[in-house]
């Protein structure tokens, strides 16, 4: 057998991880916590996966919690090898409880796996029908340890071979065995077909005992339920009775509850008035809403009814009418100031204007002085003017200006050519008839707004504002009267209702009093009776449990039964004592056999001793009986040791040769197998590693080796020897 490739997807901490292994000696040489021994499981893993043998559960080793992948993913792996000249490709998901493995024909891929059939642990065999190994079996022989064998028991059938001894003697055997671990030894074991006869046998007493007697007890039980029956019926009408009175409860608790809010509401309406009348549960309540009505009914309306509508819609309008008199006067008032100011600046103007032409001296003298003149004459004109026009004299305002223009227009005509002047009067002209425009511009504003104060009986502005103040004074006193008024009725209305609300609240409260006591009393009631209801029906469900587990079985069946499964335990007792006799005959039959197997075995352990001791020790005895435990002879003094008696060098040495002698025995019978190193050489010295490394070099030649280390003097000695071949290969781990 030869291991061509492994995947890793997910196993410890390699997680797709692929190695691939030449076909004689593959070294992985790393430090600790490298994952040597990861690898090294993965690889027994890949082939067998991680049941426990010889079981019947499908009960994992302890490497299955150990290895579980880093990554929090499955486990899973593929593995490639070589036996009997084909190659198979193994793929495992070891997902535990739903394992899944499928098996190929490489290189066509061609899947086998509906071929093997599942064990009891629901495993399909590969390897094991490959190489007739089982797991425990396969790393007994193949990975060299310092641990005893752990399935030595089941080497034996192993080792023999069709011509040596006859197989279906252990085939024999070892059905004989799983017919005899099926029966079981105890009667009181739990999971034995002997230990279930002898549970069944009891059971089926116990069912007897109680059939017989459950008759009497059922008579009993069935009058004690008909008793129970009738008193559950008389607490059901009982319980209705008073969740009927309890709901009767809340139906008037609703309404209290709605009673209670709108006592803190005025009733604004007839209809309100109407409801709490319709409502009322007591006389004294209506007579409550009674008096309240009453008193409102008789609140006095003078203080509101002393004016009038009409008056009240009279003072509306003259207020809406002075304010909108006095807002136009004002506008009024200021149109004409803003005249006023626009006419002195014009007239101002017309000054500046006649000044300047003064200024020039384009005329003669004469006619400058008289231009001179003219224009002072203008000028004082306009001052006066504007004084008149400030003094609210607008006659005499108007008079003065027009003089005024006059004047300024002789002036103009002297101090200017003739076509000079001609402009100019033209220029004075539109000056002149604009100053008309303004000026009577201002007196229709002067007789509009003297108009306006006249209409409200004023003789001047000053008189019409302190006529619109007082009006506005004697409203706002009505205002506020009529304001005091309602305050007034608004806060008798509100100590009626204060006085209303807080004694129909205070009735409220005690007939809530009294249906509390009452509710109180119901809910005791109907608790007192649903614990005696509950009572009932938990001795009325006990009854009908009892009848029912009395009532299970007839007294003949259960008689039937109980001598049937008396037969049945007797059958397989003798059954048991049958399969030990022949179990007992086949084992002293096989050990005659075995003592012929152990020559070949002990010569092959002592050939590989001899060759790594150099001679030190020669003779070595392996005793299958004992587990093949192995004792040396010690040729100086010529004494038999056991294994634990040598040094820990030697102990070590002496389970080399024993793996190794089973494998060559192993090997005959199918084809080489690979062999497992795992820093097996820790406690060798020098001379002894080099004699061991040079042996396993010559098992090369047939077996594939997976030697892993962490010392670097495996890697010195073996570079000499792996230098020249192809066949070797040395791995690099992290």
């Amino acid at each position: 057998m030869r291991i061509e490739e492994i995947q890793l997807k997910g196993f410890g901490k390699w997680q797709d991880e692929v190695f691939r292994f030449a076909p004689g000696i593959n070294v992985f040489a790393a430090p600790n916590e490298a994952g040597k021994s990861t690898l090294l499981q993965g690889i027994f893993a890949a082939l067998y996966g991680l049941k426990r043998d010889y079981v019947k559960g499908a009960r994992y080793l302890p490497e299955y919690e150990k290895y579980l992948p880093w990554h929090q993913g499955e486990y899973e792996t593929i593995i490639r090898y070589e036996l009997a000249g084909k190659s198979y490709r193994l793929h495992r998901i070891l997902r535990k409880e739903r394992e899944q493995a499928r098996i190929f024909l490489d290189p066509e891929w061609t899947e086998l796996t509906d071929i093997y059939m599942e064990d009891r642990r629901r495993e399909r065999d590969f390897v094991e029908k490959h190489t007739g190994l089982t797991r425990s079996l396969f790393t007994d022989i193949t990975w060299i340890r310092r641990e005893p064998l752990t399935a030595a028991e089941h080497l034996v059938p192993a080792l023999s071979s069709s011509e040596e001894s006859n197989p279906e003697v252990h085939l024999m055997l070892a059905g004989l065995e799983r017919d005899l671990t099926a029966i079981g030894k105890k009667e009181r074991a739990e999971n034995t077909l002997l230990g279930k006869a002898g549970a069944l046998v009891v059971q089926k007493e116990a069912e007897l005992a109680g059939a017989e007697s459950a008759w009497g007890i059922i008579r009993q039980l069935t009058h004690q339920i008909a008793e129970r029956e009738a008193e559950r019926m008389e607490l059901e009408q009982q319980r209705t009775r008073v969740l009927q009175r309890q709901q009767r409860i809340k139906t008037q608790e609703e309404a209290w509850n709605e009673k209670w809010q709108k006592s803190y509401s005025t009733p604004s309406s007839a209809s309100d008035w109407q409801w709490w009348e319709r409502t009322g549960a007591s006389q004294e309540e209506r007579q409550i809403h009674e008096e309240a009505q009453a008193a409102l009914a008789g609140l006095s309306h003078l203080q509101v009814s002393e004016i009038t509508e009409t008056t009240e819609m009279d003072q509306a309008v003259d207020q809406e009418r002075l304010l909108a008199d006095y807002e136009k006067g004002v506008s009024l008032r200021k149109r004409w100031e803003e005249g006023n100011l626009q006419l002195a600046r014009l007239a101002a103007t017309t000054i500046t204007a006649g000044s300047r032409r003064q200024a020039r001296g384009d005329l003669p003298s004469k006619a400058a002085r008289q231009s001179a003149w003219l224009w002072g004459g203008s000028g004082l004109l306009a001052v006066l003017g504007i004084a008149a026009a400030a003094a609210d004299q607008t006659g005499l305002c108007i008079a003065l200006l027009l003089l005024m223009a006059a004047v300024a227009g002789v002036a103009w005509r002297k101090g200017r050519s003739r076509g000079i002047e001609q402009k100019r009067n033209q220029e004075i002209f539109a000056q002149a008839e604009e100053l008309q425009s303004l000026q009577e511009e201002l007196r229709r504003l002067e007789n509009e707004l003297r108009e306006l104060v006249l209409a409200w009986d004023a003789p001047d502005w000053e008189s019409f504002a302190a006529k619109r103040e007082e009006l506005l004074n004697r409203q706002r006193s009505f205002e506020s009267n009529q304001l005091k008024a309602q305050l007034s009725r608004k806060g008798a209305e509100a100590q009626i209702m204060n006085r209303w609300g807080e004694q129909l609240r205070e009735l409220l409260e005690q007939e809530q009093r009294v249906r509390l006591r009452e509710y109180e009393h119901f809910r005791a009631e109907e608790q007192r009776i649903e614990e005696r209801m509950q009572h009932v029906r938990e001795q009325m469900a006990r009854a009908n449990g009892e009848m029912a587990a009395h009532d299970t079985v007839p007294v003949a069946k259960a008689r039937g039964e109980y001598e049937e499964a008396v037969a049945g335990l007797r059958q397989l007792q003798r059954k048991r004592e049958a399969l030990q006799t022949a179990r007992e005959a086949l084992q002293e039959a096989l050990a005659e056999w075995n003592r012929d197997i152990s020559p070949g075995i002990n010569q092959e352990a002592s050939n590989v001793l001899t060759q790594i001791t150099g001679g030190a020790y020669r003779d070595v005895r392996m005793d299958p009986h004992e587990g093949f435990s192995i004792r040396v002879l010690e040729p100086s003094r010529q004494m038999v040791l056991e294994q634990e008696q040598c040094s820990t060098g030697t102990q070590d040495q002496l389970y080399l040769a024993q793996r190794l002698s089973l494998a060559h025995q192993v090997s005959q019978q199918t084809e080489p197998l690979p062999l497992f190193f795992d820093d097996h050489f820790v406690h060798y010295d020098d001379e002894r590693l080099r004699k061991a490394l040079a042996y396993i070099h010559e098992l090369s030649a047939e077996h594939q080796i997976f030697l892993f280390t962490c010392q670097e003097r495996e890697l010195h000695i073996l570079e000499r020897l792996l230098r020249f071949s192809d066949r070797h290969f040395v791995h690099t781990l992290g």
